[in-house]
């Protein structure tokens, strides 16, 4: 069990309170994707044990960092560093570049795996050309709607966790935020998951990952809860920059937010994913602004100074039946960086 200390903030402490709970909120949910949860790891949709807060601190903080600026170098960087292993879980790959150095780590020495979405065709390219280069690759198996995770683990010490594909608009236009984390931790937890994705899409017999207590926020194992939980927390402030906003439990959960009196702000993609979102929250006094001068591809959520990043989106399909990674925010340094971008963002667009 890890050791309960947390961040001695007044809005990290109420984070902390309800996050700490792992409990899941109720409500009926109005998705057309449904409600069904496959089994991953025999965990529910929250956490047993007292000291399982996703904000407890870290060995190593968090690095925090803004895409679509520097995010090739900084990946390229963080691939050519790997000298024993490389394991990439990729929704989309289809920058060729990055499978160079894929393949380039494997050239070295470097023992390489990399999961796909076994559905999207975008990963047609990257299945050929890392089969041809010797590059080990599975498709994960079936039972998520989709493998959506955004993930790279190298030498089992330190991965990059984010809400960028790698495909072309991430290297160019696309607004994203990642993190590099480093933590033993959370490394250990990320490694669990991928050993399980990985055994179960080569048919063998996956060994659940324990995420009984963790720090990560997991689909389909706890990021219903971990969500919901940080947005009910927010009491004095609660920014939201996402491609989708569709689940409703978490739409009226920002509602909410601004109810007991949050300043609240939404920036939203202007497409017809978004299109009943925004009338929405404008009808509840909340402020939406349409993102402009960049593509929105972004999963953040910002509660009273501790962000949430990673590759959720909020809807029900991304919360409860996918794969997902994303984690929680806490350190004040590292949040200003993310907070900096949000505001940006909001002043350029309207």
């Amino acid at each position: 069990m890890r050791t309960t200390v947390r961040f001695v903030t007044a809005a990290t402490v109420a984070v902390a309170c309800s996050l700490a709970a792992c409990g899941s909120n109720g409500g009926t949910a109005t998705d057309s994707a449904g409600d069904g949860v496959p089994a991953d790891s025999g965990a529910t949709d929250g956490e047993s044990g007292s000291g399982c807060s996703p904000l407890s601190p870290r060995s190593t903080p968090l690095q925090a960092w803004v895409a679509p600026s520097g995010f090739e170098a900084r990946m390229d960087a963080f691939i050519d560093g790997a000298q024993r292993t490389l394991d990439v879980q990729m929704y989309v790959f289809t920058v060729s570049q990055l499978m160079t150095r894929v393949i380039a780590a494997k050239t070295r020495g470097v023992a390489v795996r990399v999961l796909l979405d076994p559905d999207n065709n975008g990963n047609i390219n990257a299945r050929n050309r890392f089969t041809a280069a010797g590059v080990t690759w599975r498709n994960v198996q079936h039972i998520y709607d989709f493998a959506h995770a955004k993930y790279l683990i190298a030498d089992g010490t330190a991965a990059v966790i984010m809400s960028a594909n790698f495909d072309l608009d991430a290297l160019s236009s696309e607004r994203n935020y990642g993190v590099l984390d480093q933590d033993a931790d959370d490394m250990a937890d990320l490694k669990a998951i991928f050993t399980q994705d990985w055994a179960g899409a080569g048919g063998e017999a996956p060994q659940p990952a324990d995420l009984a207590c963790t720090r990560l926020v997991v689909s389909p194992t706890n990021s219903k809860a971990r969500i919901l939980d940080l947005i009910d927390s927010a009491q004095h402030t609660l920014d939201v920059e996402a491609l989708y906003v569709t689940f409703v439990e978490v739409r009226d959960a920002i509602v909410a937010a601004k109810a007991r009196g949050a300043s609240v702000r939404v920036i939203l993609a202007p497409d017809a994913d978004t299109a009943m979102v925004k009338p929405y929250f404008i009808a509840q006094g909340i402020p939406v602004h349409d993102a402009s001068g960049f593509k929105l591809h972004a999963k953040l959520l910002v509660a009273d100074g501790i962000a949430f990043v990673g590759s959720e989106n909020f809807s029900q399909t991304a919360l409860t039946r996918n794969r997902e990674v994303g984690v929680f925010v806490g350190e004040p340094a590292q949040n200003a960086i993310i907070e900096t971008q949000f505001d940006s963002d909001w002043s350029s667009t309207n």
